[in-house]
């Protein structure tokens, strides 16, 4: 891998966040367009949360996107790109899942408190739904190009397990701010969590979870073919209109990973660089979506309270501007 710059434009939603970065200053659909080297990054969140804000995975990419893909914007985005790989404050980008945890329940429309036991029978349940699934949509044998859209993400069921962000400074939770597809709900209660439960009788009751870290697309991929799921019929239209790329298309089996590991988080660096592309797994595929920047899915019963939620609501006006309320 090359530096954090040529990671920024190396997929979509990098590209996206160097592009806001530099205020959209670039005219994407110029042939060989430069940013003048005098860019500057004053709040590299603000472009994080624009460029994640546009992820769609069951449509075609915009015509920012496309634009931001051909070769002469690449070059031109490389000054933004260098300026937001100096910024201050995208240390916690590259880090890997912290002790403090915190799941995001919106309050409008309602979301669960979240459950922290019965992750097993989760996973099994969404391992067979998976399956029942891609049985019927093989069926259909339907044309790659027939209007036809569902399950366009590759993570579980997220009503079913719980996910966490970390918190940042004077902030609730990366996951206020950080999120594909958003609900748009200006509401938010914070639970505090910690990995506190015992995996077995002879294991302590606080310990260090398993989790595999996904640092950068190979870690992604790595993570894919170790535990590979295929997800052809179900995705490969959606898939096969975000990424133009039509394969043989896998995810991972979350169930099996769940034998090895308690949670997979997500870098937000790994993020930037992932999601989104059509990644090659041997002779097969795959596609990061649905997975929000530094996202830990828990795949088994570890996690405990570690403190009173936060209700936090947002500032109108500031896309990043979140008050804790209580």
């Amino acid at each position: 891998m090359g530096s954090f710059a040529d990671v920024l434009l190396s997929g979509p939603r990098g590209r996206r966040l160097c592009w806001w970065a530099a205020g959209g200053r670039l005219d994407p659909g110029a042939a060989d367009a430069v940013l003048h080297r005098d860019v500057e990054v004053s709040d590299p969140l603000v472009a994080f949360a624009e460029s994640v804000g546009c992820a769609m995975y069951w449509q075609e990419p915009d015509e920012v996107d496309l634009a931001l893909a051909a070769p002469g914007a690449v070059r031109g985005l490389r000054p933004a790109a260098e300026a937001v790989a100096a910024a201050s404050g995208t240390g916690w980008w590259f880090e890997p899942i912290g002790a403090d945890q915190r799941y995001v329940r919106w309050v409008d429309p309602v979301v669960p408190a979240p459950e922290l036991t019965g992750a097993a029978d989760r996973l099994a349940r969404w391992r067979a739904a998976t399956a029942e699934q891609e049985a019927a949509c093989r069926a259909r044998e339907d044309a790659l190009d027939a209007p036809i859209s569902g399950t366009w993400w590759s993570t579980p069921d997220r009503t079913e397990l719980v996910t966490t962000t970390r918190p940042l400074p004077g902030f609730g939770a990366v996951g206020l701010v950080l999120e594909e597809d958003s609900l748009g709900v200006p509401e938010a209660i914070c639970h505090p969590l910690r990995p506190a439960r015992e995996r077995g009788v002879h294991e302590p009751s606080v310990h260090k979870p398993r989790v595999h870290e996904i640092r950068g697309a190979a870690d992604w991929c790595a993570l894919v073919e170790r535990y590979p799921l295929e997800v052809t019929a179900s995705r490969r239209h959606d898939w096969w209109r975000a990424t133009g790329t039509d394969a043989r298309w896998l995810i991972p089996d979350y169930a099996a990973v769940a034998a090895d590991h308690d949670a997979v988080h997500l870098t937000a660096a790994a993020y930037l660089e992932a999601a989104g592309r059509a990644l090659p797994v041997g002779d097969a595929a795959t596609v990061l979506a649905g997975w929000n920047p530094d996202e830990t899915w828990w795949l088994t019963d570890v996690l405990g309270p570690a403190g009173a939620p936060e209700r936090w609501c947002e500032d109108e006006g500031d896309p990043v501007g979140w008050t804790r309320t209580s």
